[in-house]
């Protein structure tokens, strides 16, 4: 039986919001960071396109905004902190612990930038995000596509992130010192590459899925990395991996061709369960306190919250966002003890808070 599912709050982002991202530490659960992405031609700002971006005769400028917002539990609302200038932004993730005392965001943006922002005490009432370092992984117009932090279930200071490019490569770098150190480059997909995820049970491995439509699975020990899985058990462009951090072997992927898979890694040759959203998976994230559920941003079909269970199937939905569906996270904390999520679309530039009643 679905879920009942009530929205709480919905603000306009102005530039189109692609990432939506709650602080997973405790005592900084209410911090919410917001990712935007504005094609303009250079000679007309404010056109603007899609991730996958189509061609016109005009230069393009990828401009982006970083907004960091603060949740009001008690007006369940989410309050304006911070905005930042920059470039495009395409994902963002914050580390799952501190990192030198402090909350880390990693930000991959359209100039073939990683940059990470500290979260640190500001005069006012608040926390603010300061920039921290940067690493720019190719300069040749190439576009930082998505990223993940190998420390998904074990803490590190000197954490690795991978990073994926739209030249088809993923890049693994690593922390140390103030600076972010690049490991190895390697080639995945033929095309690009729009996922790449650590195995936090093994970060050795990492998964990545590109728009040649394959599933990939490289050790990273070895350089260039070895390829250990091929699949293209998905029928068009791999757009969203997540690997469980409270249940060993579980992993999701998610694809243009509108179906999330659930995979036990010990056994790859095929998923266990396959859920359809009708809609382009484009992000994937596990409920954070080990509950069986799982949160899907469906392109053309809105957000849903899936359980993967036996009985695999949508639980809960919500469609009041008017465009592409592209970011989504949880709160890591509670509301009344309800599930609340944070959604963000591109074209009708919207950030919406909602919640929904478990069963």
């Amino acid at each position: 039986m679905p879920y009942e599912v009530n929205k709480l709050f919905s603000w306009d982002t102005e530039y189109s919001a692609d990432s939506a991202e709650f602080c997973p530490i405790e005592t900084y659960h209410n911090y919410l960071a917001v990712g935007t992405y504005q094609l303009a031609d250079k000679q007309n700002e404010g056109a603007n396109d899609s991730l996958s971006e189509a061609e016109t005769d005009l230069p393009k400028e990828r401009l982006g905004r970083l907004y960091l917002k603060h949740l009001s539990t008690g007006e369940k609302k989410l309050v304006l902190i911070q905005q930042i200038e920059m470039e495009a932004i395409l994902d963002m993730k914050w580390c799952q612990h501190r990192l030198g005392g402090d909350p880390v965001l990693a930000v991959a943006n359209a100039s073939g930038l990683l940059k990470l922002f500290k979260l640190v005490p500001s005069n006012q009432d608040f926390h603010q995000l300061v920039f921290w370092c940067q690493h720019e992984i190719e300069d040749d117009n190439t576009l930082a596509l998505s990223l993940d932090w190998s420390s998904g279930k074990d803490s590190s200071e000197n954490p690795f992130l991978t990073v994926s490019d739209s030249k088809g490569k993923i890049n693994i770098l690593q922390l140390k010192s103030d600076e972010l150190i690049a490991v190895q480059r390697f080639h995945a997909h033929d095309f690009e590459a729009w996922i790449t995820a650590f195995d936090y049970w093994n970060p050795n491995i990492v998964y990545t899925g590109g728009d040649d439509c394959k599933f990939r699975k490289f050790d990273v020990r070895c350089d260039p990395a070895t390829a250990l899985l091929t699949s293209r058990v998905h029928n068009a462009g791999v757009t969203s991996i997540h690997c469980s951090p409270f249940t060993e072997h579980l992993l999701a992927s998610g694809s243009y061709d509108e179906n999330v898979n659930i995979w036990d890694t010990r056994k790859m040759s095929s998923p266990q369960t396959t859920v359809s959203t009708d809609g382009g998976v484009w992000r994937l994230k596990w409920e954070p306190h080990g509950k069986n559920l799982l949160l899907a941003a469906c392109m053309y079909n809105g957000f849903h919250v899936i359980e993967s269970s036996e009985d695999a199937g949508i639980v809960a939905s919500f469609m009041e966002h008017k465009s592409i569906a592209y970011g989504a996270d949880w709160y890591n904390g509670n509301i009344d003890e309800n599930y609340v999520v944070a959604s963000a679309s591109f074209y009708d530039h919207l950030l919406c808070l909602w919640e929904f009643t478990p069963g």
